[in-house]
């Protein structure tokens, strides 16, 4: 190998690890209007989207927008607001069940996905997966593919609702999402 090979695989080298050990920067979103907030990338932005006729993040970077273009129609989650309880927002629609403080719902693959029950400091909610549907544009590919991500974040009175568009968030992305979620106020 000559001396420039080994520099460039140096380079390399080290520069994929510092890569790897990057943390992700975050930035907080506050909806006034529900009076929460919580952290989300700083290359995701929340606004509202007359076409998906809500709120929605979507990637503000090259690179993100390519992992959420084809598949996942360039957004990384919904967001829903309800005017209820966790209780009511739940199972007024017949799309969960509760035995005990166990909430269950179901997926285009399994009858019972038993929800995880998560807790804030002012708040209480469920997080589940699900296998979901997506459609490729660019394969046409549709089927039962996607990982969604169900998070649900109440106080009582109003209950938010985090769902993704077929592809999981990154477990730090999760974690950070969940520990830095608030009602304000």
């Amino acid at each position: 190998m000559n001396n420039l090979t080994i520099v460039l695989l140096a380079t390399f080298i080290f520069n994929s690890h510092l890569c790897q050990g990057q943390t992700i920067p975050f930035k907080k979103y506050t909806n006034s209007t529900y009076n929460f907030s919580f952290d989300i990338p700083n290359y995701w932005i929340i606004k509202y989207s007359k076409e998906q006729d809500g709120f929605v993040c979507v990637p503000t970077t090259k690179s993100e927008k390519e992992n959420y273009a084809d598949c996942f129609e360039g957004i990384v989650f919904r967001l829903d607001f309800y005017k209820s309880s966790l209780d009511s927002t739940l199972l007024s629609d017949g799309l969960y069940t509760k035995i005990a403080d166990t909430y269950y719902t179901s997926d285009r693959v399994n009858d019972s996905v038993k929800a995880k029950n998560i807790k804030g400091k002012n708040w209480t909610g469920i997080y589940h997966n699900n296998i979901c549907g997506i459609s490729c544009k660019d394969t046409g590919f549709h089927g039962a593919a996607g990982q969604c991500q169900f998070l649900y974040f109440s106080n009582g009175k109003t209950t938010i609702c985090i769902n993704t568009n077929g592809r999981e968030f990154d477990d730090v992305v999760l974690k950070r999402l969940i520990s830095s979620f608030r009602f304000n106020g």
